[in-house]
Parts: structure tokens; C-alpha cells; sequence
């Protein structure tokens, strides 16, 4: 089988989503309502640190505590810092669950979407902790090279962009009563499919700059209909990445 171009990727999931974008955007409203909540986070937080003397006025302070109230301070960072991973941990699951609806709907056109119980399917008891340790794992194993240097980290990151479609798959391969497949077995596919194709995906990611910027200009409307889309072409990228190895 010959490797799909990026315009065969997208016209295919343009032609997918043909009379069914209510469907798409809905299947992805939590992951783009999330994805517009951030960055207007992010922009605010921006705003209020580009103040001077706030932070000068934050040091002062910082300079009355004793230690009691250093301890406490400490414990709240911990515990907010906690709080963080476990939100960081939810949003990627409702991530790869909408990512793995996504797939089934590339690979079954006609598949009717359930948009809650599709979104969610990363919480259920046959994906929700397998997940949670697997994406610790990448997460691990990508940190351990970008020790070495950031281009090692990034090349790494790119390697492993496959990992959870490929436990998918293999978990769907897998029979009642038998192990799980390893994270390690899933990385390594993941690894295996990308030789060759970073540069490709680094340049398919790209391709949805435009749509990025578009989206910001309209106050992230436009994201609701930009998350559906990059979803579904990467669904379809990796599918084909499957079918031509």
C-alpha cells in the first residue's frame, strides 16, 4: 500500500465528516472547550506576570514568614502541584479516548458516535488505569532522553507519538484471560512505525498553523471545528502508517 499525501489525509476526513460535522464537533467538544479554556488561561496568566511590581511586592512579603508559615506554603504548593497532575492525567485521558473514537470512525465510516460515552471510553475499566501507567511511561521515557539533550527529547517525543493508538490495537488483538500488552511492547511498535516519519507528522502538524491562528482570531470558535479535524487526520495518519507496515 502506498503512503497517503497530507492533502489524501485531510480530503478523506473532510469526506468523512461530510454531513456529519454535528457529530464530530460534539465527539470533541470537551477536548476543544478545554483547549479554548487554556490558552485563555494562559494568556491571562501572561498579563498578570508582565506586572513588576507585583512580583517585587511578592518577595517583600515572602521576606515576613516564619517558618510555620513556610511549611504551610510548602505543603499548599505540594498540594496544588498534585491537584495539577491528577487534572493533567484527566484531560489526557478524555484526549486519547476521543482520539480512539476518532480511529474507529476513520476505520468505520458509517459508525454511528455516541458523543459521551466515546469521549469517556479512556475512563472505563478496560483502558482507564492501563492508560494512566502508560502514559506515565512515555512520559518517563521521553524526560530520561531530553536529559541528555532537547533534540534527543524531541526526536524521542516524535518516536513515540504512536504509543497509545498501538495499544489500542493491541489490546483489541489481545484474548480473554491473557496478559496485557506491555508498555514496553507498545513504545517499541510506536518506534518502529515512525522510522522514517517524524519529519512527516513534524510537517502534517504544521500544516494546521494556519487553522491555529484562525482559530485564535475568532476568539477560539473556530477550534470547535479545528479539534474534530486534527483529530481525525491524525487518526487517519496513523491508520495508514498501520496499513503500509
Amino acid at each position: 500500500m502506498i503512503q497517503k499525501t497530507r492533502a489524501e489525509l485531510k480530503t478523506e476526513v473532510k469526506q468523512l465528516f461530510k454531513g456529519r460535522w454535528k457529530d464530530a464537533i460534539l465527539l470533541c467538544i470537551i477536548i476543544s472547550l478545554l483547549t479554548i479554556f487554556g490558552v485563555m488561561s494562559d494568556y491571562s496568566s501572561r498579563m498578570r506576570s508582565g506586572d513588576p511590581s507585583s512580583n517585587g511586592e511578592t518577595f517583600k512579603q515572602l521576606g515576613t514568614f516564619t517558618g510555620a508559615d513556610l511549611s504551610l506554603i510548602l505543603a499548599v504548593v505540594v498540594g496544588f502541584l498534585l491537584v495539577q497532575l491528577v487534572v493533567a492525567l484527566v484531560i489526557q485521558l478524555f484526549r486519547i479516548g476521543t482520539s480512539y473514537a476518532m480511529l474507529d470512525w476513520v476505520r468505520q465510516p458509517e459508525r454511528e458516535i455516541h458523543p459521551v460515552s466515546d469521549s469517556t471510553i479512556g475512563f472505563t475499566k478496560r483502558y482507564g488505569w492501563a492508560l494512566v501507567g502508560l502514559i506515565i511511561y512515555k512520559a518517563i521515557l521521553v524526560f530520561l532522553w531530553s536529559l541528555l539533550l532537547i533534540v534527543p527529547g524531541i526526536i524521542k517525543a516524535y518516536a513515540y507519538t504512536q504509543t497509545f493508538y498501538v495499544y489500542k490495537d493491541m489490546l483489541a488483538t489481545t484474548s480473554a484471560g491473557q496478559p496485557r500488552p506491555r508498555y514496553r511492547d507498545a513504545v517499541t511498535r510506536s518506534r518502529q512505525l515512525m522510522k522514517g516519519h517524524k519529519w512527516q507528522l513534524f510537517v502534517l502538524q504544521l500544516s494546521f498553523l494556519g487553522w491555529a491562528l484562525l482559530s485564535v482570531l475568532t476568539a477560539g470558535i473556530g477550534q470547535l471545528w479545528l479539534t474534530p479535524y486534527t483529530y481525525g487526520v491524525f487518526a487517519n495518519y496513523y491508520d495508514n502508517l498501520q496499513a503500509i507496515n
